[in-house]
């Protein structure tokens, strides 16, 4: 038996307290069982775990086929309420949009809808329309002058301010389509009945929101017969067209606004400048062009060939063919005319002319940049309804004014009012490659009202901005809105399917002529025997992409239309795909991660038959993933991705399993090459620290328990040894 003094008593204390800490923290260190030495560890797993797939996302075939068997509507034709004789009429046009893709129906019901009159319910049977389908075009087939398809009056007294009439109809109220394209808001906030109050009027919002959501045009028809015409007209158009140059030419007729010294205008208005501008920006570019045009020559002479408008040569030109036509000038219901003097106009061409046009087979879009010349909501005489109810002969599409418009003197730059609007519309059609009729005439008052000059540059706005609605709202298509109109004589589409075509392939490709030009925005609908339809779109340099449902062996049937295309036909059948995803590469960093790090997993996979679908990122505290969670990579029908990324957030401590599995659009799954990824994550130093700290704290805290005890005692033998010794 050993005696132990004080002092060594206090030394072995702080060997078990102090070092026999450091021991255990050493010890952990050779098991590698703390941070600082976490552990990434990519093993090759004994066997590949028995994953239950049925845990993953079903197959997305139920989304992916309703793209296909449930195709929203495109358009509608709209007829007067129960009239059957015009519902058969408009059924060839029907039938021809289905067949070349453009989803359509005919409405001849719009009674039973509700609304304070006819132009109220047909448009909230539109608006229903577009809020629950896809619709683009709306065809109101009916004249507005009966009333089959009544067209809605709005406050506008432009005329008042500037102290001029009407040429036809009342000076306050002016009729526009424009309600039907417009389908924001009531166009009559404060429910007066009063509908398009401007600003200055209501004193607080406007009440029309100026954004078209559809696209309009009116065949104006008194009668069945009438309306048969004008479709069967529209149809020979686009299935059957008379294949010669006409298709390829233009004719700018450019005429005399204002003499100079008329209304202290010095120069006078020369109409010419815009005719020139379009041809020299847009129209050189696209198509052969003739331009007639009158000018004072003291103040301004156009560039380039060019030749006098007159009645004779504009007729004569007119009826040789042309694809597209602009007049710009002044107008009335009847003619077409320009000034030679003060208060003395030349007629140009007139509603006879029109009633005798033989332009055969080669009807024209023509805009009129004029007053009143389709007036089809007053008679039946305007040039314009003439002009497009001509059977064989005339206009396919008529843009013209139903009222008087405006234009400014000086314009020199073409960003006001008549020459802005007309200007935008042929930049529309030519620059953005908006051929079809109703696109370039509604996105160009978007564009007017999008402009620096609408939005910044306009003074004293008050005294322009009747002016300026009137323009917006006067200017209305006669014909079929989403017509494709000829800059070229049309071509077959060359075949974009000659590969091999996989079920639930990715199909991106150009369509093209078979000249190798591309074609903007073409059309490509495809049918198949069990109803399956869809129709897809290119954009403006003719690529296109969409998805395949996952079904071998289906037979699809092509029907491929678009610009300055004749409608050409297809097919192709799918193919199996039973190859499973390949993986190429696969990395995780950092490489040890810690509770502070966030995991970035990067995976590289490739199908080369109906691509991948999916990547599925696997999480477990298991090996053999019994339980686990899942990250989704990617799930987008138009990607067809091989390179895929998914970071975690920080982990917890703890040791984790991860596996990636791969799926392709055909149903075939694999799992990353027999590999999973094992990640340990351990409690950070400063936990080891912290114990070991407090075991330190309690440690002293026991040593100065120990030695303040063990002093007292001392000090109380000493006091008792003393007393003896006293004694």
């Amino acid at each position: 038996m050993f005696k132990i003094s004080s002092k060594k008593s206090l030394y072995l204390l702080f060997l078990l307290f102090i070092i026999f800490p450091s021991v255990i923290l050493n010890y952990s260190l050779l098991e590698g069982t703390i941070p600082n030495s976490s552990i990434y560890i990519n093993v090759v797993a004994d066997s590949e775990p028995d994953v239950d797939m049925r845990e993953l996302p079903d197959f997305p075939y139920d989304e992916l086929n309703e793209m296909w068997y449930d195709p929203k509507i495109e358009m509608l034709i709209i007829t007067p309420d129960g009239r059957q004789d015009f519902v058969n009429a408009c059924k060839p046009l029907m039938e021809w949009k289905n067949e070349k893709g453009v989803k359509t129906i005919i409405l001849s019901n719009f009674s039973s809808y509700p609304g304070r009159d006819d132009q109220e319910r047909i448009r909230n049977m539109i608006k229903s329309y577009y809020e629950e389908e896809n619709i683009q075009w709306v065809l109101l087939a009916g004249d507005a002058q009966s009333d089959l398809i009544p067209i809605r009056e709005v406050l506008n007294d432009d005329v008042g301010f500037w102290g001029q009439s009407e040429k036809v109809g009342g000076d306050n109220y002016k009729p526009t389509d424009y309600y039907y394209a417009d389908l924001t808001g009531t166009w009559d906030n404060n429910g007066n009945g009063v509908y398009g109050e401007s600003t200055f009027k209501t004193g607080g919002q406007d009440e029309i929101d100026w954004i078209p959501e559809v696209y309009v045009g009116r065949l104006p028809a008194s009668n069945a017969i009438e309306l048969s015409e004008m479709i069967n007209k529209t149809l020979k158009y686009e299935t059957d067209p008379y294949i010669e140059n006409w298709m390829g030419n233009m004719l700018l007729a450019g005429g005399v606004s204002d003499v100079p010294g008329e209304d202290d205008d010095v120069d006078g208005e020369d109409e010419a400048r815009l005719t020139t501008y379009i041809w020299q920006h847009y129209t050189q570019y696209e198509m052969n062009f003739t331009h007639l045009c009158n000018y004072n020559a003291a103040y301004y002479t156009p560039p380039g060939t060019h030749s006098e408008l007159n009645q004779n040569n504009f007729t004569n030109s007119f009826n040789s063919g042309y694809s597209t036509v602009l007049f710009a000038g002044h107008g009335d219901i009847g003619a077409y005319s320009d000034k030679i003097g003060v208060n003395t106009f030349r007629t140009i061409y007139t509603s006879t002319d029109a009633s005798a046009s033989s332009n055969i087979d080669m009807p024209s879009l023509i805009y009129a940049d004029a007053c009143s010349t389709s007036t089809f909501d007053y008679n039946d005489n305007s040039i314009g309804e003439i002009l497009i109810k001509r059977s064989n002969s005339g206009a396919i599409g008529y843009v013209g004014s139903l009222r008087v418009t405006w234009y400014i003197p000086n314009d020199l730059d073409l960003e006001i009012l008549n020459r802005a609007n007309a200007k935008l519309f042929w930049e529309e059609f030519f620059q953005n490659k908006k051929f079809q009729q109703g696109k370039a005439l509604y996105d160009s008052k978007v564009t007017y009202m999008n402009s620096d000059y609408f939005k910044d540059e306009r003074v004293n706005a008050e005294d322009y901005d009747e002016a300026e609605r009137k323009n917006l709202l006067t200017y209305c298509l006669l014909g079929d809105p989403e017509v494709d109109i000829y800059t070229d004589k049309p071509a077959n589409a060359s075949n974009p399917f000659t590969q091999d075509i996989y079920e639930g392939q990715l199909i991106t490709t150009i369509i093209r002529n078979i000249n190798g030009k591309a074609v903007p925005y073409a059309r490509v609908n495809l049918k198949t025997t069990d109803k399956k339809y869809r129709t897809v779109y290119s954009d403006i340099n003719g690529r296109i992409s969409f998805r395949l449902p996952a079904q071998a062996y289906e037979n699809y049937n092509v029907t491929i239309t678009g610009h300055n295309l004749i409608p050409t036909y297809f097919n192709f059948t799918t193919l199996p795909d039973n190859s499973k995803p390949n993986f190429i590469d696969e990395k995780c960093t950092p490489k040890d991660p810690t509770v502070s790090d966030n995991i970035c997993f990067e995976i590289e996979v490739d199908d080369s038959e109906s691509g991948i679908e999916n990547v599925y990122l696997l999480q477990s505290k298991d090996k053999d993933f019994e339980t686990f969670s899942y990250y989704k990579m990617v799930h987008r029908f138009e990607d067809n991705k091989d390179e895929f990324k998914y970071t975690i957030n920080k982990l917890d401590p703890g040791k984790y399993y991860f596996l990636v599995v791969a799926r392709d659009w055909a149903n075939n799954k694999e799992i990353l090459e027999d590999k999973s990824f094992k990640i340990l994550i351990q409690n950070p130093i400063m936990d080891y620290v912290l114990v070991t700290s407090l075991i330190m704290v309690i440690a002293l805290l026991c040593i100065s328990i120990f030695t303040s005890y063990n002093g007292r005692k001392q000090y109380q033998r000493k006091i008792n040894k003393l007393k003896l010794t006293n004694n």
